[in-house]
Protein backbone atom coordinates (compact mmCIF):
# COMPACT_ATOMS: atom_id res chain seq x y z
CA UNK A 1 0.00 0.00 0.00
CA UNK A 2 1.78 3.24 -0.33
CA UNK A 3 1.83 6.65 1.05
CA UNK A 4 -1.29 7.97 -0.22
CA UNK A 5 -3.24 4.90 -0.16
CA UNK A 6 -2.58 4.82 3.55
CA UNK A 7 -3.91 8.67 4.21
CA UNK A 8 -7.13 7.70 2.59
CA UNK A 9 -7.29 4.87 4.94
CA UNK A 10 -6.46 6.75 8.00
CA UNK A 11 -8.86 9.72 7.00
CA UNK A 12 -11.74 7.15 6.56
CA UNK A 13 -11.02 5.59 9.79
CA UNK A 14 -11.42 9.26 11.62
CA UNK A 15 -14.80 9.90 10.01
CA UNK A 16 -16.43 6.32 10.68
CA UNK A 17 -14.70 6.58 14.87
CA UNK A 18 -16.04 10.19 14.72
CA UNK A 19 -19.87 9.61 12.94
CA UNK A 20 -19.96 6.12 16.23
CA UNK A 21 -18.86 8.66 18.66
CA UNK A 22 -22.14 10.63 17.44
CA UNK A 23 -24.51 7.91 17.66
CA UNK A 24 -24.85 8.13 21.65
CA UNK A 25 -27.82 11.29 21.52
CA UNK A 26 -28.04 13.46 24.67
CA UNK A 27 -31.76 13.21 25.53
CA UNK A 28 -31.70 16.53 27.42
CA UNK A 29 -29.25 18.94 27.17
CA UNK A 30 -29.62 22.18 28.56
CA UNK A 31 -27.33 25.39 30.27
CA UNK A 32 -28.77 28.05 32.48
CA UNK A 33 -26.76 31.44 32.66
CA UNK A 34 -26.09 32.50 36.03
CA UNK A 35 -26.30 36.53 37.15
CA UNK A 36 -22.72 37.96 36.21
CA UNK A 37 -22.67 39.81 39.79
CA UNK A 38 -22.69 37.06 41.20
CA UNK A 39 -24.15 33.54 41.86
CA UNK A 40 -26.89 34.10 45.12
CA UNK A 41 -27.00 31.55 47.36
CA UNK A 42 -31.42 31.75 46.64
CA UNK A 43 -31.01 32.00 42.94
CA UNK A 44 -31.82 28.15 42.15
CA UNK A 45 -30.98 27.27 38.36
CA UNK A 46 -33.91 24.84 37.34
CA UNK A 47 -34.32 22.17 34.69
CA UNK A 48 -37.74 20.88 33.41
CA UNK A 49 -37.49 17.47 31.07
CA UNK A 50 -40.34 15.51 29.94
CA UNK A 51 -42.62 13.55 29.66
CA UNK A 52 -39.93 10.74 28.62
CA UNK A 53 -41.27 9.46 25.12
CA UNK A 54 -39.76 6.11 25.57
CA UNK A 55 -38.90 5.07 29.30
CA UNK A 56 -34.99 3.82 29.70
CA UNK A 57 -32.24 4.56 32.10
CA UNK A 58 -30.47 7.55 31.94
CA UNK A 59 -26.85 9.05 32.81
CA UNK A 60 -26.94 12.15 34.23
CA UNK A 61 -24.00 14.99 33.70
CA UNK A 62 -23.44 17.98 35.86
CA UNK A 63 -22.08 21.05 33.20
CA UNK A 64 -20.46 24.20 35.00
CA UNK A 65 -18.74 26.76 32.93
CA UNK A 66 -16.34 29.16 35.85
CA UNK A 67 -13.96 31.89 34.82
CA UNK A 68 -10.90 32.71 36.78
CA UNK A 69 -12.82 35.06 39.63
CA UNK A 70 -14.38 32.04 40.93
CA UNK A 71 -12.58 32.16 44.59
CA UNK A 72 -12.49 29.25 46.16
CA UNK A 73 -10.84 25.20 45.53
CA UNK A 74 -14.21 23.85 45.77
CA UNK A 75 -17.75 24.46 44.61
CA UNK A 76 -20.42 22.55 46.89
CA UNK A 77 -23.79 22.34 44.99
CA UNK A 78 -27.16 20.95 45.86
CA UNK A 79 -28.86 19.10 43.29
CA UNK A 80 -32.62 17.80 44.05
CA UNK A 81 -34.45 15.85 41.38
CA UNK A 82 -38.39 14.77 41.50
CA UNK A 83 -39.79 12.33 38.77
CA UNK A 84 -43.28 12.91 38.45
CA UNK A 85 -45.92 11.50 38.38
CA UNK A 86 -43.74 8.06 40.30
CA UNK A 87 -42.68 10.48 43.28
CA UNK A 88 -39.51 9.85 43.31
CA UNK A 89 -37.53 12.59 45.32
CA UNK A 90 -33.28 12.68 45.41
CA UNK A 91 -31.11 15.27 47.32
CA UNK A 92 -27.48 15.07 47.19
CA UNK A 93 -24.54 17.44 47.96
CA UNK A 94 -21.75 17.29 44.99
CA UNK A 95 -18.67 18.78 46.16
CA UNK A 96 -16.53 19.68 42.96
CA UNK A 97 -13.09 20.07 42.88
CA UNK A 98 -12.31 23.17 40.40
CA UNK A 99 -8.58 24.36 41.44
CA UNK A 100 -5.89 22.38 42.59
CA UNK A 101 -3.51 22.35 45.18
CA UNK A 102 -1.25 25.16 42.79
CA UNK A 103 -3.96 27.65 41.81
CA UNK A 104 -4.50 26.22 38.59
CA UNK A 105 -8.48 25.28 37.23
CA UNK A 106 -9.14 21.49 36.72
CA UNK A 107 -11.14 21.92 34.14
CA UNK A 108 -11.24 22.46 30.17
CA UNK A 109 -10.32 26.12 28.72
CA UNK A 110 -8.30 29.08 28.68
CA UNK A 111 -10.18 32.02 30.29
CA UNK A 112 -13.33 30.01 31.08
CA UNK A 113 -13.71 26.29 32.04
CA UNK A 114 -15.53 23.28 31.60
CA UNK A 115 -16.28 21.15 34.25
CA UNK A 116 -18.46 17.56 33.57
CA UNK A 117 -19.27 16.10 36.47
CA UNK A 118 -21.38 12.26 36.40
CA UNK A 119 -23.55 12.14 38.42
CA UNK A 120 -25.93 8.88 39.22
CA UNK A 121 -27.75 7.03 36.77
CA UNK A 122 -31.64 7.58 36.75
CA UNK A 123 -34.54 5.70 36.26
CA UNK A 124 -37.45 7.65 34.01
CA UNK A 125 -40.69 5.30 33.10
CA UNK A 126 -42.41 6.09 29.95
CA UNK A 127 -44.66 9.42 30.28
CA UNK A 128 -42.32 10.48 33.64
CA UNK A 129 -40.93 14.34 34.35
CA UNK A 130 -37.91 14.91 35.53
CA UNK A 131 -37.92 18.58 37.83
CA UNK A 132 -34.32 19.17 39.05
CA UNK A 133 -32.99 22.20 40.87
CA UNK A 134 -29.52 23.31 41.64
CA UNK A 135 -27.96 25.61 43.68
CA UNK A 136 -24.87 26.49 45.61
CA UNK A 137 -24.15 25.72 49.44
CA UNK A 138 -21.36 27.78 50.02
CA UNK A 139 -20.18 30.23 52.66
CA UNK A 140 -20.76 33.83 50.60
CA UNK A 141 -24.27 35.02 49.54
CA UNK A 142 -22.96 35.72 46.50
CA UNK A 143 -20.72 33.45 44.40
CA UNK A 144 -18.69 35.08 41.55
CA UNK A 145 -16.97 33.35 39.08
CA UNK A 146 -19.74 30.44 38.00
CA UNK A 147 -21.15 31.45 34.71
CA UNK A 148 -23.06 28.93 33.25
CA UNK A 149 -25.16 25.85 35.26
CA UNK A 150 -25.97 22.65 33.24
CA UNK A 151 -27.69 19.31 32.94
CA UNK A 152 -27.73 16.55 30.08
CA UNK A 153 -29.64 13.35 30.10
CA UNK A 154 -27.61 10.15 27.72
CA UNK A 155 -29.68 7.29 27.19
CA UNK A 156 -27.62 4.18 28.25
CA UNK A 157 -27.00 1.42 25.57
Amino acid sequence: MNRRNSWKTAFLGLIVCALAACQQKAAFSHYEPVSIDGWDREDTVQFMLGPIVEGNVFCETLGLRASQAFPFMNLSLIVEQEAIPSGLVRCDTINIPIIDTDGIPIGKGINHFQYDITLNDITLLTGESLFVSIRHNMKREYLPGITDVGLTLTKQP
